[in-house]
């Protein structure tokens, strides 16, 4: 079950991050499912943490690094709100809110 999502914005089409409701595993710990919707194809995988929190954060945070590594990224095309920086961790609280991107620092 979706609890949050983000779009964006790449010369393919729009990109949509979802994350669901974390929960309780077997095993003790938090997980939460994230599935990366691209016009061609989806990721979907589950971060963990000690709680829901945790696991939400480990997830957005995986996301990101998951999106920071494509070509779209790398070449400044994959934009949410019209800006380079995703508004997701691990940027959060690291410097400018929007920032220009790698491709600006060409």
């Amino acid at each position: 079950m979706t609890y949050v999502e983000r779009s964006f914005v790449s010369p393919s089409g729009e990109v949509v991050a979802r994350f669901d409701v974390p929960y309780l595993a077997d095993g003790g710990e938090y997980r939460c499912r994230w599935h990366l919707q691209w016009p061609e194809r989806t990721t979907s995988h589950e971060a963990a943490g000690i709680d829901g929190v945790q696991a939400l954060l480990l997830a957005m945070r995986t996301v990101h690094s998951e999106l920071t590594e494509t070509d779209e990224y790398k070449a400044g095309a994959l934009k949410y709100l019209d800006q380079a920086d995703l508004d997701l961790p691990p940027t959060w609280g690291n410097g400018p809110l929007y920032d220009a991107g790698p491709a600006a620092e060409k």
